[in-house]
């Protein structure tokens, strides 16, 4: 379902930002990874080498019956043909390596059968031996461990004894065990590499889901802590201001104000959960008008000005974070520009809002006056309206707040988006989950 496009808004934009962690475990080695490769190896490969024994069925024809002439290579070539097409699709190839291996081991216990004359000598060994390896391949990818183990012994000593018998060539009883021998040694070596892979892939495995586990955690805090920051400011802004004027009111008329102002915050409150639209952009100019009229409607003696803006759009959720950071930083202005506790006053002061869009993409937002000025490390911590109000909710949407004010001097708050030294939500995301990963 697509969200709608509301008034002054333009489509969502979308965000290729740096590849965080699940990006970097696309890539990454996993036991089906491993599955599909080994099985798609196994059937292209082992049908192509099994196609070079045809010259040996076609020469093993002349003693072997007509029928078992047809029926062995054909149910055998379509035991491994069902693995090529298994791979490729990727189902069933347990199935079918399963009942290609169980196919050949009942074709060396026919060979005997099959022949027209078991008590001479076949001229050569039967054409299955050049197969072996690929059978026992298949068992490999379709058996754990010791199943394919036993199924790899089990084979060569089937193929020994039939070695040594007329029907299989009658060879000695070294010439037999050489060749049983050498097909027990692909077939372990085949064994081996195979479930070295596997059990890598397991450990690869196990720690991408305990890396997924940290990794939402991460996220999880990351977003609890956004909405604290949220609920803080929130606080700050609108309840702590009420009870300020409700303490101060004095008439009725302020009284119905407050009230107003407390039905306000309260709506604010219960809305604080609900979703927002961070991934639409706004034009930079309605949040340039809405800092000018927040200017006019706050005092008369603030100054609005801002550079040309062209076509220049920001994420909503930026807009709005922004904004509130400004007003609160205008807010603070005129609450303690004047500096009533201080000693001395000055007699005027001026405040101005600007504006100015960055080249590329961004802008800054100043908050400025002459009055009495501050110590910016002096602020206390319970005071929310320049660290929570302020600085955090700009940082929370991936921008910067500057202080540049001294005792007597003035003060200028400075809001720059983007943060240029800022960390995309992935990669802080990340930098937590890595931390977290080498703390344990």
């Amino acid at each position: 379902m697509s969200a709608s496009v509301g008034p002054g808004q333009t489509r969502p934009r979308t965000s290729f930002g740096p590849p965080g962690v699940l990006n970097r475990m696309r890539g990454s080695i996993s036991r089906s990874r491993i599955e599909t490769v080994a099985s798609r190896v196994t059937g292209i490969f082992g049908f192509v080498f099994a196609l070079q024994s045809l010259p040996a069925v076609i020469a093993a024809q002349s003693y072997v019956g007509p029928a078992w002439a047809v029926a062995l290579p054909v149910v055998v070539f379509a035991g491994i043909l069902g693995v090529v097409v298994t791979s490729i699709i990727g189902r069933g190839v347990a199935v079918a390596g399963g009942v290609a291996a169980g196919v050949f081991v009942l074709s060396l216990v026919l060979w005997p059968a099959a022949v027209l004359q078991p008590n001479e000598v076949a001229p050569s060994e039967p054409w299955l031996w050049y197969i072996m390896v690929v059978s026992m391949a298949c068992a490999v990818v379709s058996f754990n461990m010791w199943l394919a183990g036993c199924y790899i012994v089990a084979v060569s000593l089937i193929y020994a004894v039939l070695r040594s018998l007329p029907s299989g060539g009658e060879a000695g009883a070294g010439l037999a065990a050489l060749d049983a021998l050498y097909v027990f040694i692909l077939g372990t070596v085949n064994l081996v590499l195979v479930t070295t892979l596997r059990r890598a892939a397991d450990r690869v495995d196990r720690a991408q889901q305990a890396a997924m586990l940290r990794y939402s955690v991460a996220v999880k805090q990351d977003a609890m802590e956004a909405e604290r920051l949220h609920v803080d400011a929130l606080v700050h802004d609108r309840v702590l201001t009420t009870l300020l004027s409700a303490a101060k009111s004095s008439s009725a008329m302020e009284r119905d104000l407050v009230v107003g102002m407390a039905r306000d915050a309260l709506r604010a409150l219960h809305s604080s959960g609900e979703a927002g639209d961070p991934g639409f952009e706004v034009p930079l100019g309605e949040l340039a008008e809405r800092l000018a009229n927040a200017a006019n409607v706050l005092s008369p003696g603030f100054d609005y000005a801002q550079q040309s803006i062209t076509g220049q759009s920001v994420p909503s959720d930026v807009a709005e974070a922004v904004f509130s950071a400004a007003v609160q930083a205008m807010v603070n202005s005129l609450q303690h520009a004047d500096g009533a506790e201080a000693a001395s006053v000055p007699v005027s002061i001026e405040r101005t809002v600007s504006l100015h869009p960055l080249q590329g993409e961004g802008f800054t937002v100043q908050v400025s006056d002459t009055g009495v000025g501050f110590d910016p490390a002096a602020v206390p911590q319970e005071r929310l309206g320049l660290r929570v109000s302020i600085r955090e909710r700009v940082a929370t949407v991936g921008g910067a707040v500057q202080v540049h004010s001294v005792p007597g001097g003035g003060a200028s708050i400075v809001i720059v988006w983007p943060d240029p030294n800022r960390e995309t939500t992935a990669e802080h995301v990340r930098r937590s989950f890595d931390l977290r990963a080498e703390g344990t």
